[in-house]
């Protein structure tokens, strides 16, 4: 699904340099869950296009992550829940 192509177009994102209202809204992203788990992540890139760098409102924001951290599947799943939850 994604490319190493992609993975290295997602991370390359100059977020200082980026119009945040060019980006994908993540507050407007209605999670589906009647889709099949494996069909969930695909879903999610079809609509924010990047998932590493996106826009809450009118704020850019980029995701990073140290080789040394969680997973970035672990990272995305505990934002989502987050962000459902109001937290």
């Amino acid at each position: 699904m994604i490319t190493p192509q992609m993975a290295d177009d997602f991370m390359s994102v100059n977020i200082g340099a980026v119009d945040a209202q060019k980006l994908s809204d993540i507050s407007t992203l209605e999670l589906n869950n009647s889709l099949p788990k494996e069909k969930r992540a695909a879903y999610v890139l079809e609509k924010l296009k990047n998932p590493l760098c996106f826009r809450c409102g009118d704020m850019g924001i980029k995701l990073e992550f140290d080789d040394s951290g969680p997973s970035i599947q672990d990272v995305l799943t505990n934002f989502y829940i987050r962000g459902k939850s109001g937290l």
